[in-house]
C-alpha cells in the first residue's frame, strides 16, 4: 500500500480562531453523526482554541503517559483534579487532532484512550469527593463514554486544518483493524482499498 493525498487544508484566521473552530466542529459533528451536549460542544471548542495555534501537544511513548498519570495521582484535591483534566484533554487532542502522528509510533490511539479515560474518571471521582455532582460531573462522564466519537470529530477537524502531507495508507489500514474507526474506513475506501466490515472488528466508539 502506498500514500495518498487529500484536499488542501482550511487556513486558520488567527484573529478569530474560536469562531472558525466552532464552525469546523459543527461540520465534523454532522459528518460523524455525533450529538454531544451543548456543554461538551463548548468544551471541545475551548480545547481546540487552547491547543491548535500554540502547537504544544505531541505524541509521547507509553512510559511518558504512564508517568504523567502516576504523577497526577500523587497530588490531592483541586491540584489533582486540574492535572488529571489537563492529561485527559491532552490525550483526547493528540489521539484526535494529531491522530496521524501516532501512526508507527511507540503507542497507538487505543492506549491514549485508556490513559485519557482514566484521567477523566479520576476528575469525576475528585469532583464527587468535593460534593460537586452537577453539570461538570456529567460533562466528564460524557467525555469518557464518548471518547472514541470525540476523537473521530477532532480527527476530522485536524484533516481540515493541518498542513497536508501524504497519508501512510498502511498505517491507516493497521489502525482501522485495531479500532475500527469510521474515519479510517472512509480514508481507505477513498484510496481505493476495500477494508473488512466494521461488524467483524472490535472497535471503540
Amino acid at each position: 500500500m502506498g500514500n495518498f493525498r487529500q484536499a488542501d487544508p482550511v487556513q486558520i484566521d488567527r484573529s478569530m480562531p474560536r469562531a472558525l473552530f466552532a464552525e469546523l466542529l459543527a461540520g465534523a459533528l454532522q459528518k460523524v453523526q455525533l450529538h454531544p451536549s451543548p456543554m461538551a460542544t463548548a468544551y471541545l471548542v475551548e480545547l481546540l482554541d487552547e491547543r491548535v495555534l500554540e502547537s504544544r501537544s505531541g505524541p509521547e511513548g507509553e512510559e511518558a503517559l504512564a508517568d504523567a498519570l502516576l504523577a497526577a495521582r500523587c497530588n490531592q484535591g483541586l491540584d489533582r483534579i486540574q492535572r488529571m483534566r489537563v492529561l485527559g484533554d491532552h490525550t483526547l487532542f493528540v489521539s484526535g487532532f494529531l491522530a496521524d502522528s501516532l501512526l508507527g509510533g511507540p503507542v497507538d490511539a487505543s492506549y491514549y484512550r485508556q490513559i485519557g479515560c482514566s484521567a477523566y474518571d479520576d476528575v469525576i471521582s475528585g469532583l464527587r469527593g468535593r460534593g460537586e455532582l452537577g453539570c461538570w460531573t456529567r460533562l466528564y462522564r460524557e467525555l469518557v463514554e464518548g471518547f472514541g466519537g470525540f476523537v473521530e470529530v477532532l480527527a476530522e477537524i485536524g484533516d481540515r486544518t493541518r498542513p497536508r502531507r501524504p497519508q501512510n495508507l498502511l498505517g491507516v489500514y493497521e489502525r482501522y483493524l485495531r479500532i475500527g474507526s469510521a474515519r479510517d474506513r472512509e480514508l481507505l475506501l477513498r484510496a481505493g482499498t476495500l477494508p473488512p466490515d466494521r461488524s467483524g472488528l472490535e472497535w471503540w466508539q
